[in-house]
């Protein structure tokens, strides 16, 4: 059973005793209070004669029902609680997928998706680098558009020391408040996972940590060019990750200390293409002198 099965049956068993609770509940109640077992009785009548097509007074006793509820300081959804996911109706799929509530709730649950600190924009756009400070006007707006955006990548390059790590964790750090699913690694570690999974994805008990940087809603990747190159990996996996993201419009931030002729150099065009498509990305330049050494 993989992580994203054990939520799913997490979320089943918590439905199955939301039910339980508003059927004791509705029971208690029923034996409590006369007035309100003499309610409901007259509306399971006039329900059985519309059922047969009979004259009937359904919208009637409904109304006298509910109002023996209020008296009590009940509501209908007292009895019959709804779906903390209106997307699965707490069923865990759509359309025989994974929801997304079992995807964020995966992702959440393990600490190790989060590399990143979690730190607060305002706060750090204050205190900025002069030369990225700029840059966190438009980091705001691009947290703005989610989910409805039409931009999804926030590529900030250039010198090292200047804060593009720190606002890549500002902007991730938004995204969580806002309720999406976040994955923060650096390039290296975005490799061993994509090592991991080319090499252990079958052996029994193996946690797929490949798998959340497709799936989740923002993924920041931070000091691309940093990884170890693999054969059949690096590249393969980098690829697959971009790709499936770029087809799905999915936010993806990252940073680098490499140029654009570096990028392109390194990762060839399958990928540069897809990482700074002016289409859907937002693409930066950073250049000024090293703050943490200067």
């Amino acid at each position: 059973m993989n992580s994203c099965d054990r939520i799913v049956r997490d979320i089943v068993n918590r439905r199955r005793e939301d039910l339980d609770a508003a059927a004791m509940l509705w029971n208690d109640a029923l034996r409590a209070d006369e007035r309100l077992r003499a309610a409901f009785s007259d509306y399971q009548e006039e329900m059985i004669k519309n059922a047969k097509g009979e004259h009937s007074e359904v919208q009637k006793t409904q109304e006298k029902l509910i109002s023996e509820l209020n008296r009590l300081g009940l509501d209908k959804s007292s009895f019959n609680p709804p779906p903390h996911c209106k997307k699965c109706n707490d069923t865990g799929y759509v359309g025989g997928k994974y929801c997304k509530c079992v995807i964020r709730a995966a992702i959440q649950k393990d600490k190790s998706n989060l590399t990143l600190p979690i730190i607060d924009f305002d706060n750090y756009a204050k205190s900025a680098p002069p030369a990225i400070k700029k840059l966190y006007g438009e980091a705001q707006k691009y947290i703005d558009s989610y989910p409805d955006g039409d931009k999804f990548f926030f590529n900030i390059i250039g010198s090292p020391g200047t804060g593009k790590s720190v606002l890549a964790a500002a902007i991730a750090s938004s995204f969580i408040a806002n309720g999406a699913s976040v994955v923060t690694v650096s390039a290296f570690d975005s490799v061993r996972r994509a090592r991991d999974y080319h090499t252990h994805f079958s052996t029994e008990n193996y946690a797929d940590r490949f798998t959340p940087m497709i799936d989740c809603e923002l993924l920041v990747i931070d000091d691309l060019g940093k990884e170890s190159m693999l054969k059949n990996i690096t590249l393969e996996y980098l690829f697959i990750v971009f790709d499936e993201r770029f087809r799905a419009n999915k936010y993806t931030v990252i940073t680098s200390n490499l140029t654009p002729d570096g990028i392109i150099g390194r990762y060839g065009e399958a990928i540069t293409s897809r990482l700074f498509n002016k289409k859907v990305a937002l693409n930066f330049t950073v250049s000024a002198k090293n703050s943490r050494i200067s």
